[in-house]
């Protein structure tokens, strides 16, 4: 498992992203956001990285495309890690695109990742 769930879904949310993202666990982090969607409509996502080695590259991502379907349904997003991945990060959630608050967060600001969130 390359994910850990930090605080239990609610309207903010806190994941951990740990080594190389799957594509099943992308999946399994898809789910469990639509079940927190129908629960509380709009939702804030604080995603950590932490020694995050980017995504897998098995087949599969084509089939995954959770912000652009369900993308209204989240108000906020902060990821919060390594500044080498905030491009990566930004081309993997469609920034330029969305609707969707996203920002990049340094590691030693996840306190201000979280005010952010709070706003």
């Amino acid at each position: 498992m390359s994910y850990q769930l930090i605080k239990e879904f609610n309207r903010n949310n806190r994941v951990k992203l740990i080594g190389k993202l799957t594509v099943s666990d992308f999946q399994e982090l898809q789910a469990l956001a639509r079940l927190n969607l129908e629960q509380f409509g709009q939702v804030r996502l604080l995603v950590e990285l932490e020694d995050f080695q980017g995504w897998s590259k098995e087949t599969g991502w084509e089939n995954s495309f959770f912000l652009e379907e369900n993308g209204e349904g989240i108000s906020k997003l902060a990821f919060v890690g390594d500044e080498k991945w905030k491009d990566e990060i930004f081309m993997f959630t469609g920034k330029p695109m969305r609707h969707t608050a996203i920002e990049f967060f340094p590691q030693d600001q996840i306190d201000q990742a979280q005010a952010w969130l709070s706003e």
